[in-house]
């Protein structure tokens, strides 16, 4: 974690990177795939006991000058507070966030928390937006004017397994949509399986993959 200065007065950016690997499912797949998991063993662990309703704005100009950075920045409610999240590739040579040979994708995640509801891109610099994106994206661009773009919609899920190497997976189990401001426009309703690594190895990561496609795959789970 970096403390830096934003809006006259200390920010603290949390930083981490983010390896996960996101499928295509299905209401059938989610019911099949809780079942496995509890078929598994003990451990596992909801990290809450309800789904969680998660709704985000996420901020742009007007040519989605971030979008074409491969550049997402979202505000969440947080009930008392604010979260500003900024997520970009990990390579920051790379202008998007395409799978690897494993079919991860690769992202920095950087937040804080405050009572602002207006966007701060002069919050992550220098902190995030380092060489080569901070060459592309000159220091005035900040002052440019972000606005709403689209918000998303979603129930989320998150169940904790531990791997047999000891790693922390977190299986997300992701129902909803993303949709225009004016809500115009709108996806068809979503059904998401994210793998994140949460703790230890990568090889965790994969060993999961690999179980879970073994089983899955046959029955329409899709990258």
């Amino acid at each position: 974690m970096t403390a830096i200065k934003t809006l006259n007065r200390p920010t603290v950016i949390e930083t981490c990177e983010e390896p996960e690997i996101q499928y295509a499912a299905s209401p059938e797949l989610f019911r099949e795939i809780h079942q496995w998991l509890e078929a598994r063993g003990q451990n596992l662990h909801k990290t809450k006991a309800e789904p969680e309703e998660d709704m985000a704005t996420y901020y742009d100009t007007k040519n989605y000058r971030l979008l074409r950075e491969g550049i997402e920045y979202r505000i969440k409610d947080k009930g008392k507070t604010l979260r500003h999240d900024m997520k970009l590739p990990l390579d920051t040579r790379n202008r998007e966030v395409l799978p690897d040979q494993n079919d991860i994708l690769w992202r920095n995640e950087l937040k804080f928390k405050t009572k602002e509801i207006k966007p701060s891109l002069m919050a992550f610099w220098g902190q995030a937006l380092l060489n080569p994106v901070k060459e592309r994206l000159k220091k005035n661009f900040f002052n440019k004017e972000l606005e709403a773009q689209f918000h998303s919609i979603f129930s989320k899920e998150k169940i904790d397994h531990i791997a047999a190497c000891g790693s922390r997976i977190e299986y997300s189990f992701q129902t909803g949509r993303m949709e225009t401001i004016d809500g115009s426009k709108s996806t068809p309703v979503l059904h998401i399986l994210e793998l994140e690594l949460r703790k230890g190895s990568l090889e965790g990561l994969l060993e999961e993959k690999r179980a879970l496609e073994a089983e899955f795959g046959p029955k329409g789970l899709a990258i």
